[in-house]
């Protein structure tokens, strides 16, 4: 049975006293991502490279560090409640960069993979970001019709090729005309072309995306380098 509202309040209180949050990037009490943790935080200010069909892609910091591990548990380790500070470090970035214009669309996950990990971290962000911006979300219409292996250890082209045609618009209504694609990570961005041609084949004029994070290249580097070592 699910309380009245006006009991929510006391009861998330209780409950943070008896189980307070942990930092996920140095595992102190007090706050799910602390205040120290966010001060290591990076801007992401690495050149780009252009990603047709999107009209433009932004990153807002460094996937490293406390940040990394954040992602990371959001993403594999059962804990949605890290979608929401994930949503204000974007957020924060957006304040300093640029405003968002148009509907938000998180990019979706598979219907297996849906279930295996009981939601989608990037509608989770997508979701608490729509809030604090007051825009809208559109969670339902792009859609994984296709199953895809992991992207992990994937080159470029062989990421291209795995979610070629892996996405469609599946809605009565017509894809929004402006849309913002919401992700976690920006790896080749294959993921996000492929999205961004589903929604523009069903009728967008112009498809953007924002990500959290991506690694930069001279770290993606660094740890092939240490991988090859770890080898010999």
């Amino acid at each position: 049975m699910s309380l009245p509202t006006r009991f929510a309040p006391p009861l998330d209180r209780l409950l943070g006293l008896l189980f307070p949050d942990r930092c996920v990037g140095c595992g102190r009490f007090g706050a799910l991502f602390c205040a120290a943790c966010r001060r290591t935080l990076q801007p992401y200010s690495g050149q780009l490279p252009r990603m047709p069909p999107l009209h433009s892609t932004a990153v807002a910091y460094i996937f490293d560090g406390p940040l990394r591990g954040a992602l990371l548990g959001l993403k594999y380790q059962r804990q949605p409640r890290l979608a929401e500070p994930r949503a204000e470090l974007l957020l924060a970035q957006l304040d300093r960069e640029r405003r968002l214009a148009g509907a938000l669309v998180p990019v979706p996950l598979s219907p297996s993979r849906l279930a295996e990990r009981g939601y989608n971290q990037a509608e989770l962000i997508a979701a608490a970001l729509a809030r604090r911006l007051e825009l809208p979300l559109v969670s339902s219409g792009l859609t994984r019709v296709r199953a895809t292996r992991s992207q992990v250890g994937l080159d470029s082209t062989a990421r291209r090729q795995n979610v070629a045609g892996a996405f469609a618009w599946q809605h009565s209504r017509r894809p929004p005309a402006q849309a913002v694609l919401i992700d976690d990570v920006l790896t080749t961005g294959a993921t996000l072309q492929a999205c961004a041609s589903a929604l523009l084949a069903a009728g967008s004029q112009q498809v953007t995306a924002l990500t959290v994070a991506r690694s930069r290249p001279d770290l993606d580097a660094a740890a092939r380098l240490n991988q090859a070592l770890s080898k010999l």
